[in-house]
């Protein structure tokens, strides 16, 4: 009996603890649940299963102010007010390990908000080529892809600007760009565009296309510098009717001496053809721009901006073409070549906030007086899909 005794306790004492045991593994499993992350069964291999785009805002505030009176025909009140002069929303994800999206609107403040891209990218097509098609902003010399508020310049140089646009050309369409296969095994790229017409400032009633052309070739320079050269080209209806013609050769140069001394060079030719200005259907322009990167977050820059401007020759104006440094319609020059020198200071606050302080002479046209102008900028992007130069 007493052994009986000291098994049926001994039993009693096992049940007990089990059942505390439970108890406790209960309560903690509860315990675990509640703060846990919960487990998501991925989706195929590479495949994102909720489409959750990365959302970023990038923009600059910019004012401005000139030496020019009221009176004269160039002067532009929207100019010399504060505002925000190019704001974007942008939107991107990849949607799977073949193809990239992205939509961007831009929120001027001073005119309607639209669509600035909206475009699929194939980047892993047979043979390395790569396609995108929708609406984007093709690639033409060194400075087309780049937004205004990530120019290294307050403005882009009119040598370009006054060809492609004030904020650059925007097109819709097909792009495709592939390595060159030589026997030199340079790095060398071909960048084509089939895009709607309208992408040099022509009509797009009849149809027709433009196309566009680029060259690159870039390599290593001495031991912590880089070398990038080429030339772009592109072909559609003009603005002042029939066809226009484009070429853009480019070079680029920079040399990093250490991690915060960093020299950079470019410099950009335009050679423009249009039909029906009389003697000024050829014109030429060029820039240089050197800019200096001390101290990690300081840059020093020089702008030499010479641009051949129309009227020179016929007297002809077109009214239109013309935009200030807000985007706002501005009148055409007299004519000639104008010279426009301007030096920068920028300091990056951070990486994603910038502010500039830019003194700008233009030489004037004729009996026009010389322009000077101050400008001041603040540059921002919220997320790091816009980076800042």
């Amino acid at each position: 009996m007493p052994r009986i005794s000291i098994l049926a306790a001994l039993c009693c004492a096992l049940a007990v603890s089990a059942r505390a045991q439970n108890a406790e593994s209960a309560q903690s499993s509860t315990s675990d649940t509640a703060f846990a992350p919960e487990v998501v069964t991925p989706a195929l291999g590479g495949v994102p299963k909720t489409f959750l785009p990365d959302f970023g805002i990038a923009g600059d505030f910019a004012y401005q102010s000139t030496n020019l009176p009221k009176t004269d025909p160039r002067f532009t009140q929207a100019a010399t007010q504060p505002g925000i002069r190019d704001g974007q929303l942008v939107a991107f994800s990849p949607i799977d390990p073949y193809t990239n999206a992205q939509f961007t609107i831009d929120l001027p403040q001073n005119g309607v908000a639209n669509i600035e891209e909206a475009w699929l990218y194939f980047h892993k097509l047979p043979a390395g080529i790569n396609v995108r098609v929708g609406r984007f902003l093709p690639q033409f010399g060194l400075l087309d892809q780049t937004n205004t508020f990530q120019l290294a310049t307050f403005n882009r140089p009119s040598a370009i600007g006054d060809y492609i646009g004030s904020d650059g050309m925007d097109a819709s369409g097909a792009e495709v760009n592939f390595y060159v296969p030589n026997p030199w095994d340079l790095n060398l790229k071909a960048d084509l565009n089939a895009v709607q017409g309208d992408v040099l400032g022509g009509s797009t009633n009849a149809g027709r296309l433009a196309f566009l052309g680029t060259l690159d070739y870039s390599t290593d320079f001495l031991t912590n510098g880089s070398i990038e050269a080429g030339a772009s080209a592109a072909q559609g209806p003009s603005p002042y009717g029939g066809a226009e013609v484009l070429v853009n050769p480019y070079i680029q140069v920079q040399y990093a001496p250490t991690q915060r001394r960093i020299w950079t060079w470019s410099a950009e030719g335009m050679f423009a053809q249009r039909q029906g200005l009389g003697q000024e259907d050829y014109r030429q322009s060029a820039y240089t721009y050197l800019d200096y990167n001390f101290a990690l977050r300081y840059h020093v820059g020089m702008l030499v901006d010479a641009v051949e401007l129309p009227g020179a020759l016929s007297g002809v104006t077109y009214p239109g073409q013309y935009t200030d440094a807000f985007g706002m319609p501005a009148p055409a020059p007299t004519g000639g070549t104008q010279l426009n020198l301007a030096p920068n200071f920028t300091w990056f606050v951070s990486d994603n906030t910038r502010l500039r302080l830019q003194y700008t002479h233009s030489t004037g046209m004729a009996d026009e007086k010389a322009n000077d102008s101050v400008a001041f900028q603040v540059t921002f992007s919220l997320g790091n899909l816009k980076q800042l130069n």
